[in-house]
This record gives C-alpha cells, sequence and structure tokens, in this order.
C-alpha cells in the first residue's frame, strides 16, 4: 500500500511539472512600451520600404543610361533668336 501511495505521489508530481511551467506567462507590457514597439516596427518598415525604393530608382537610372535601353535622349531645343546646332535626322 505503501509503494502505491508513493507511485501515485511521484506520478502526481511528474504531471504537474509541465503543468505549473505552463501557468507562468510573461508579464503584459505597458501601453507606453507597446506604443514604443509599434513605432519601432514602423519605422523598420518604412526604412526596408526606402531601401526597395532606393534600389529600384537606381535600376531604373542604370537602364535609362545604358545605350539601346529607355527613352532616347531628349532633343536640343534653342531659345528664339538663337542659332543652334542643326537637327540630327534619323
Amino acid at each position: 500500500m505503501r509503494k502505491t501511495i508513493v507511485a501515485a505521489g511521484l506520478i502526481a508530481a511528474t504531471l504537474a511539472g509541465p503543468a505549473s511551467a505552463q501557468i507562468q506567462t510573461l508579464p503584459e507590457t505597458s501601453r507606453s512600451q507597446g506604443q514604443a514597439n509599434s513605432i519601432n516596427e514602423n519605422l523598420a518598415n518604412q526604412g526596408q520600404n526606402r531601401g526597395i525604393v532606393q534600389q529600384n530608382q537606381f535600376e531604373i537610372n542604370s537602364l535609362r543610361t545604358t545605350p539601346g535601353m529607355g527613352a532616347p535622349p531628349p532633343p536640343v531645343v534653342s531659345g528664339p533668336g538663337v542659332v543652334g546646332p542643326a537637327p540630327v535626322r534619323r
């Protein structure tokens, strides 16, 4: 009988260990800490977006300066009364 009680106690202690560990939770964050976390997350997202936009702009500019890609160069326009170079005919 005594062995049965000791065994039951050991089983109960073993099963109670994980259950008591699950009860312990992290303390809730305060409102100000939550706002600070939100602001930091927004700033990080804005930084990532800015990096993506800069990379896209860099690639667009690279394509524009590559011969045969992008738009042709703008025509040379002179003001009134100014004699400029003759237009290039293609």
